[in-house]
């Protein structure tokens, strides 16, 4: 059966199983719409909705980095009592999780693609386990803010050009944000940095005032700072998802490669709700860097009304 049929068969065979109190069936069912087409129509609504009426006794999976943490949070914050399986390349995802008073049952960590692959295949084999339900957008940031940006006057512009330990080739080349942090303070900007502290020496940027480094070790509180942004630049990272989930514009700058699960779940959703514009880059070199600062400032100008 051709994956496109697929989604929809299930999605029309859960509706069914809804319609005859069948719903740790229809839950199953979602769940298979959502392995082909992650946000389906109203596939994950109707996916928590069948959840809460079901007998609670599946395992749900969160699968990937904190990324991937940041979608499912709306829905494990309000279910704090489900049964969950965490399998991740982020090191720190049991204090995250505990930082949120989150339970979770059983961790998988992972370092490269096929131990990724090996734990999928431990998983296959759990008794009931689904993935767990994600969500688009946050009601409000779910991070207490650690520390408050006062008196701002000025617009504040986040940055992030760092990646995941997984995707380094990700990562904003250092001349780009040397470059457009230069721009933007010329242009009376305030700019949050964020990153590690190593990310950010590299990048080597004076001190001034107008600039805020967010690189604790803790990446809750720095996820914190992204609610102060009005407009946020970065790579294809969990900072870039963290603003576009709670509103927040933002442009994301990353390679021109195929990359059919990271388009589906955490650009092209934002990309149909306005809040995220996309620039990609094939090498960037000196040309290529004109051409992204153009862009930025563009929207930037067109957002803001800057000169």
């Amino acid at each position: 059966m051709n994956r496109h049929f697929k989604k929809y068969y299930f999605y029309f065979l859960a509706r069914l199983l809804d319609l005859f109190g069948q719903y740790d069936k229809s839950f199953s069912s979602y769940a298979k719409v959502i392995q082909f087409r992650t946000f389906l129509w109203d596939v994950q609504n109707r996916y928590i909705a069948a959840y809460q009426k079901s007998s609670k006794n599946a395992y749900l999976e969160i699968q990937g980095g904190i990324g991937d943490f940041l979608q499912h949070l709306p829905f494990v914050l309000k279910n704090k009592s489900a049964h969950y399986i965490v399998a991740t390349h982020f090191k720190g995802a049991q204090l995250f999780f505990k930082a949120l008073g989150i339970k979770i049952d059983k961790y998988y960590f992972y370092s490269n693609k096929e131990e990724y692959r090996s734990i999928r295949e431990i998983l296959k084999k759990e008794q009931y386990s689904q993935s767990c339900p994600r969500v688009l957008f946050f009601q409000k940031s779910p991070f207490i803010s650690y520390k408050k940006i006062r008196n701002k006057k000025k617009r504040v512009i986040g940055i992030h050009r760092g990646a995941s330990a997984l995707g380094s080739t990700k990562a904003i080349p250092t001349t780009f944000i040397q470059d457009l942090v230069a721009q933007l303070n010329q242009m009376g900007y305030k700019i949050i940095l964020f990153g590690t502290k190593k990310e950010l020496s590299d990048i080597k940027i004076p001190k001034n005032k107008d600039i805020i480094l967010a690189s604790d070790k803790n990446i809750i509180k720095n996820l914190s700072f992204v609610q102060y942004c009005d407009l946020l630049i970065g790579s294809d990272s969990v900072f870039k998802t963290m603003a576009s989930m709670i509103k927040i514009p933002t442009i994301v700058l990353h390679q021109n490669t195929k990359n059919n699960f990271r388009d589906r779940v955490f650009i092209k959703p934002y990309l149909k709700n306005h809040m995220m514009h996309v620039y990609k880059y094939n090498n960037f070199n000196k040309q290529e860097i004109k051409f992204a600062l153009h862009y930025v400032l563009n929207i930037l100008t067109l957002k803001f009304n800057s000169h």
